[in-house]
């Protein structure tokens, strides 16, 4: 398998674990219906089993140079902390078909970034799989819904702001890359990201109010499976392939999402957002097909 096959295997089976966090929070809020204190279970959660299975396994991968300790704190405050939590700021005012769509903008704002940051190129051809695959995900999220339509000027920019957030995973993920393994990588920004959360929602608000087994499983699930392991297997794919094609390929995950909903919730999937699935999947198709 070549690297760049190599990429698209890594992000493509990444985006299908992150596809399952909008199901788990479901499943999560029918016992803790404040997103904030969930996102930083969630965090918290991920980045302490992290730190506790490298230690464990390879304490060699958590040694970072000390210069660079500014840059994963802003990796793991904008990437993580910002981003997750302005999405459910979004969400408050706008809806989540228009905050989703607006996160969804990330594909874009890695392109463009990616040109100046990493000095990568901007050809027709990702410019026509950005094209399709944002599409696409307008199509899968129903935003032709009118009941889905709620425009608010600040839910739009948190959306956006979010949407920016979103992308610099990416962009920080792929600069990182370059000096060190996955696994430090999403360590760091974790672990950072949670301890910037924790300002948000204080420890002794995680302990004040007791969860059945089933949550515990479904916050643990959520730590684990789209974070951990989906965030691990995105930014190793990103140390094979462009971050501007890591993002396009990223919107995988919204038509997982759409098809665990149908799975679990029975939730049924109209005409237009098969077509829109489909979309996705052309535009990924078209970066597939383009050299590298």
């Amino acid at each position: 398998m070549n690297e760049d096959l190599k990429g698209y295997f890594y992000i493509i089976f990444a985006t299908t674990l992150l596809g399952s966090i909008g199901v788990l929070g479901k499943l999560i809020y029918q016992y803790e219906p404040d997103p904030i204190k969930v996102v930083t279970y969630r965090a918290v959660i991920a980045s302490v089993l992290l730190f506790v299975t490298i230690a464990f396994l390879d304490r060699k991968k958590l040694k970072i140079k000390t210069s660079d300790i500014p840059f994963f704190a802003s990796y793991g405050f904008l990437s993580v902390t910002i981003t997750f939590i302005l999405f459910f700021y979004a969400i408050k005012y706008t809806t989540v078909a228009i905050a989703t769509i607006l996160i969804y903008t990330f594909p874009a704002w890695v392109l463009i970034l990616s040109i100046f940051i990493l000095n990568e190129k901007l050809d027709k051809n990702k410019i026509i799989a950005l094209i399709l695959t944002f599409l696409g995900c307008v199509l899968v999220i129903q935003v032709y819904d009118p009941a889905a339509l709620k425009f608010n000027l600040k839910g739009i920019i948190y959306g956006l702001i979010c949407g920016l957030g979103a992308g610099s995973y990416t962009l920080f993920g792929k600069k990182a890359t370059f000096n060190y393994d996955s696994q430090t990588i999403v360590t760091y920004a974790f672990g950072f990201g949670a301890l910037f959360l924790l300002l948000f929602c204080p420890p002794n608000t995680l302990f004040e109010k007791s969860y059945p087994a089933t949550a515990w499983l479904w916050i643990f699930t959520l730590a684990i499976v789209p974070t951990i392991f989906g965030y691990s297997l995105y930014t190793r794919g990103l140390k094979y392939l462009e971050a501007g094609k890591a993002g396009i390929v990223a919107t995988w995950e919204v038509v997982i999402a759409s098809l665990l909903a149908l799975v679990i919730f029975g939730e049924k999937l109209t005409l237009w957002q098969i077509l829109g699935a489909l979309l996705i999947f052309l535009g990924i198709f078209v970066i597939k097909r383009m050299k590298s």
